[in-house]
């Protein structure tokens, strides 16, 4: 597995319910994990105060901005002359821990990747604040904010009206702050070839990815604390699943979600099919469900991480997908499931409009398929807007056709924005099956009536069984006739003298298996 490269999205979601301790015996409070959190009021110095942390973008730079501000409860108007305490943790491990004395009562910190390797805090002014007009601003520097991840604020208010007038016991809030950091793996999929998969995590940093393409199970691993403190301080648990819309595994309609080897419910998985390029599979873990694993001891506690699992549920079809303009839903799907070369196959679909709650419409539309940027179909339609009746289009796949097809459908509606394609696997029919050159001498003795059709079904069968001829999966028939038809033995005849391909041959050979007249298995 290769991990091509690293992204952080420059937005800041408080993600961990804050906690706020008074020596006044104010009860704990929890805040509900948004881009602003706004605390319950407290006294403070016989004020009813309230304390607001915001989280937001500098547009230029891209740069994670921190807002704190102590305000009057009521009025909203900072409370003036405030001295703070903030320390900065991540990963267990104390960044920085510093004083920080705001006339205005608003603190705002700036995080700013560098390459220094301790940080650095650096007071900024900017054109506002030196003509009073804003507060000025602090840059804190250093290489671990080139990373996201969650970052832990343990703020105090020691002194409040007056920087000489310091509490005898300091105001607690302790809170956590998510930093969304994106990461592309590369896989190589048997059918699909290379794909750059990403990982979105507003929790911690990943510490492990992985991709079996025989279960075509996505594994996410980072740390995780299972204890109450932990579990009390997360209102969710959110990450991002990137899959490009060239890899037709994962445009599937469910999934199933599995946290350390715990099932977990449909409800987690929220998919968003409005990016042109990419399918953005979300997994949020409630702060319910975390509980409910750890309070009925369903996890390891001494684990310390937090292992989610993502594969298509066993329906693998049909794939679903949304054209770029947000209107228009299509599911598609196929028989039979394993598409070959040199056969036929029926492309079953149904147009859904969005705005509609997913209603069958009538609405006019291309088609096309291509196979290496060229355009082997075409047809323009009207569907049928019944949902009992799905359109369908029968295929003939050349027998030089194989790997990537792309469906692709436009124009609905007459939208140029109206459009989706879906990738999908064509197998080599000549891959599928496995006969060996020798063979064709039996075939052709067969042909010739040089040996009987209980020599030849005897000796295939066997052939079969032993892993000599490899054919594909075919359902076995329970006839008692033993009558071959001449259309069998005449492809024998001709494939036995190269005249056809291997694919007729065993098509015949899937007949016979079909129609109970040859037993395998």
């Amino acid at each position: 597995m290769t991990k091509i490269s690293m992204k952080i999205k420059f937005c800041i979601i408080l993600v961990v319910l804050v906690t706020i301790f008074s020596i006044n015996g104010v009860q704990n409070s929890f805040g509900h994990g948004l881009g602003t959190e706004t605390m319950p009021p407290v006294m403070i110095n016989g004020k009813s105060a309230t304390l607001e942390v915001g989280s937001s973008t500098e547009r230029d730079s891209g740069i994670q901005q921190i807002t704190i501000t102590l305000f009057e409860t009521g009025t909203y108007n900072p409370i003036k002359n405030i001295l703070f305490e903030v320390e900065l943790i991540k990963s267990n491990k104390s960044l920085f821990k510093n004083n920080f004395e705001r006339e205005d009562g608003i603190l705002i910190m700036n995080l700013v990747p560098s390459e220094n390797l301790d940080v650095e805090i650096l007071n900024q002014e900017t054109f506002a604040s030196i003509f009073g007009l804003a507060s000025d601003q602090f840059n804190v520097k250093g290489k671990m904010f080139e990373n996201g991840g969650l970052y832990k604020f343990n703020i105090k208010i020691i002194g409040i009206d007056s920087f000489d007038n310091i509490l005898l016991e300091p105001v607690n809030y302790n809170l956590g702050i998510s930093i969304p950091e994106t990461t592309y793996y590369e896989i190589d999929d048997d059918g699909f070839g290379k794909q750059q998969i990403g990982v979105r995590t507003y929790y911690e940093q990943v510490s492990d990815f992985d991709y079996d393409a025989t279960k075509k199970l996505i594994t996410i691993t980072m740390p995780f604390d299972w204890n109450e403190e932990t579990i009390i301080q997360s209102s969710v648990v959110h990450e991002e699943i990137l899959i490009p819309k060239t890899f037709g595994v994962f445009l599937v309609t469910d999934f199933v979600v599995y946290l350390n080897g715990i099932l977990l419910p449909e409800t987690v998985i929220n998919i968003d099919d409005f990016s042109e390029s990419e399918r953005i599979i979300h997994v949020v873990v409630s702060q319910k469900e975390l509980n409910d694993l750890f309070k009925n001891k369903l996890v390891d506690e001494t684990a310390e991480i937090f292992k989610l699992e993502v594969m298509p549920s066993s329906n693998d079809l049909p794939l679903t997908g949304i054209t770029e303009n947000g209107q228009f839903k299509i599911n598609f799907s196929w028989t039979p499931s394993k598409i070959l070369s040199n056969s036929t196959v029926n492309f079953n679909y149904e147009i859904l409009d969005v705005f509609l709650k997913d209603r069958p419409i009538k609405v006019p539309y291309n088609v096309k398929i291509f196979h290496e940027n060229e355009e082997i179909f075409s047809r323009s339609d009207v569907s049928s807007g019944i949902k009992s009746d799905n359109e369908v289009l029968e295929f003939f796949i050349p027998s030089d056709i194989s790997g990537i097809i792309q469906i692709q459908f436009d124009e609905l509606g007459g939208s140029e924005f109206a459009h989706l394609s879906f990738p999908i696997l064509v197998n080599d029919d000549a891959r599928s099956s496995s006969i060996p050159d020798w063979v064709k001498n039996t075939a052709g003795w067969w042909a010739n009536e040089e040996i009987p059709d209980s020599a030849f079904v005897n000796g295939i069968q066997y052939l079969i069984k032993e892993g000599i001829i490899k054919i594909p999966e075919t359902e076995q028939g329970d006839t008692s006739s033993s009558s071959i038809p001449d259309w069998v033995k005449n492809n024998a005849g001709w494939w036995a003298n190269g005249e056809i391909p291997d694919s007729a041959f065993v098509q015949g050979i899937q007949w016979l298996i079909s129609n109970g007249i040859m037993k395998v298995g």
